[in-house]
């Protein structure tokens, strides 16, 4: 099978998964700064607001991301490696 037809949840393939991941990103973007502007301008109320929209945003596209790293297996995980001497 490959990987672009594979399933991931609810019958949604792991690449539109990644797709709406990538919206989420853009969304968490834009929130921020929505959420800056606005209490640059004084709306501190709402500027919060849009702090916790975007980190719903940001939490959900590290599921859905993680999800995904899960789902292909661990060859797709990117792992970190660190020197630790030169």
């Amino acid at each position: 099978m490959l990987l672009s037809k594979q399933k991931g949840m609810n019958g949604i393939s792991l690449d539109q998964l990644e797709e709406i991941a990538g919206g989420l990103a853009l969304g968490f973007y834009m929130l921020m700064f929505m959420a800056l502007a606005t209490l640059l301008f004084g709306s501190a109320g709402q500027g919060f607001l849009l702090l916790l929209a975007g980190s719903i945003a940001h939490i959900g596209r590290a599921g859905i991301e993680e999800y995904v790293a899960q789902a292909r297996g661990s060859d797709a995980r990117g792992r970190v490696r660190a020197k630790l001497r030169d």
